[in-house]
């Protein structure tokens, strides 16, 4: 089933399906090594910000990890990167671990480790585009892709004239940034092109999960237009 059904005026006027472009396994992570309280281990003097590639293993990073800041905390090293540590032992155990990078500073919480995940640099940042046809051409690719096929079939059986498809793209999301961007920026540039949507969705709405930035919202009688978020 659709997830939900549009009503007006006591009538259903249209399906609505919500789905996110999301990156699962980074997201995934995300959860598992930020859940709950501040980390803190008291072995370290800590303050670390540890990056992590997306396919790190959580229980690895809390058996292993303390381990390898406390030697590089012996050694006097603040910052251990994919090019850059004290030794070859301790760059090869950073890389199974699934390390990318590791910083110290100064911290009000003796101990403390926090993470952040790796985003390849095509989704961490790029070009800021005067239009926003690059999210346009990315959505109509996206769409096409066989991932789709559960949304755009639950859209069909709905049997409505009108098929919505809201799509989500939370902070960990497949999309470039250049297809991203629009939707974070305020007043982000609406796309000059109409969406090559599949037959399954008439309708199409999009957002970020970030506070800022618009909803764009594309239809065949009105084209792009934009509504604020609520606040």
């Amino acid at each position: 089933m659709h997830d939900f059904d549009l009503v007006r005026e006591g009538r259903r006027f249209a399906a609505l399906e919500v789905t996110a472009a999301a990156d699962a396994a980074s997201l995934e992570l995300w959860k598992l090594v930020n859940g709950g309280p501040r980390w803190i281990r008291e072995e370290l003097a800590g303050g670390w910000m540890v990056s992590l590639a997306p396919t790190a293993r959580a229980k690895r990073i809390r058996s292993e990890l303390p381990r390898l800041l406390a030697s590089l905390e012996a050694m006097g090293v603040s910052r251990i990167s994919e090019d850059y540590g004290p030794t070859e032992d301790l760059m090869e155990r950073a890389d199974r671990l699934g390390i990318v990078s590791a910083n110290q500073s100064a911290t009000d919480f003796p101990g403390s480790v926090y993470f952040t995940i790796s985003l390849p640099p095509e989704r961490s940042g790029g070009w800021v585009p005067d239009t926003g046809d690059a999210f346009c051409h990315w959505v109509s690719d996206w769409l096409s892709e066989p991932s789709q096929s559960d949304n755009l079939g639950k859209l069909i059986r709905s049997g409505a004239t009108e098929r919505h498809l809201f799509l989500l793209l939370p902070g960990f999301t497949t999309a470039p940034f250049e297809a991203l961007d629009p939707l974070i920026r305020p007043d982000g540039p609406l796309p000059t092109l109409a969406p090559q949507l599949p037959r399954e969705v008439t309708h199409l709405w999009a957002t970020s999960s970030l506070n800022t930035g618009d909803i764009f919202h594309w239809s065949p009688s009105a084209g792009w237009i934009r509504f604020q978020k609520a606040s």
